[in-house]
């Protein structure tokens, strides 16, 4: 809604046409085309976590509600009665494989180790898409301070072949000045501008991830592991 919001404002007080129109360099659109691909990259992953927070809840208010919890694995799939199967999701992966590993020290006590929070890995897996975003943020901000450099090599070439100083010569080198000028501006701008909103939404994909990540803690820890030891 923001983002939305901002364009709107920007379409309309033709910032976007002079950001566009002004940088003789063309880095602001490409840095335009990179905020596109990471704002839709960012959709899917809040479709994404999304569908991963409501089946975990899903999940939750199965094992919490069961009288009788069993937690058995049968054709690869968690049940949690002789008939209820878990939703597919990221903490029913979880639960399997703690069901898993238990069953395996019940056989070999020798194999009990201490690395029983391996949900680090799903975490992993949870964030991981996420840093091609933090990539590309990072890649903006470059790209607008390429854009000052640049700007700033049109408007000192203007001078630099400079041999006259009548009124018609001043006039054009004081376009060509302008003309690197905004270029120089514009391209930062759009660097910092994209940069900070790309962040902001990876920032918020990653807290979403942590709460998910401390929700499934907490449920297997407080239900789930009670009833496997």
């Amino acid at each position: 809604g923001t983002v939305s919001f901002l364009l709107v404002l920007a379409w309309q007080q033709d910032v976007l046409y002079l950001l566009y129109t002004t940088d003789r360099s063309k880095i602001s659109v490409a840095i335009s085309l990179l905020y596109i691909f990471v704002t839709i990259h960012c959709a899917m992953r809040v479709f994404n976590i999304s569908s991963q927070i409501n089946d975990s809840r899903k999940v939750e208010s199965m094992i919490i509600n069961e009288k009788n919890l069993k937690l058995v694995v049968s054709e690869n799939k968690v049940k949690i009665d002789n008939e209820t199967f878990l939703p597919d999701c990221l903490v029913t992966d979880y639960i399997h494989d703690l069901i898993s590993k238990t069953n395996a020290e019940r056989e070999n006590p020798d194999a009990r180790n201490t690395g029983s929070d391996h949900i680090e890995y799903y975490e992993s897996k949870l964030k991981s898409p996420h840093e091609i975003g933090w990539f590309t943020a990072d890649i903006m901000i470059k790209m607008g301070l390429l854009g000052t450099i640049v700007g700033f090599i049109l408007m000192l070439g203007s001078v630099s072949n400079l041999r006259d100083f009548d009124v018609t010569t001043m006039q054009k080198i004081l376009s060509y000045m302008s003309s690197g000028m905004g270029t120089a501006l514009y391209t930062t701008l759009a660097g910092l501008v994209c940069s900070m909103l790309a962040a902001t939404q990876y920032q918020m994909l990653d807290r979403s991830s942590d709460d998910l990540i401390d929700s499934i803690r907490h449920l297997t820890r407080v239900y789930v592991l009670p009833r496997l030891s």
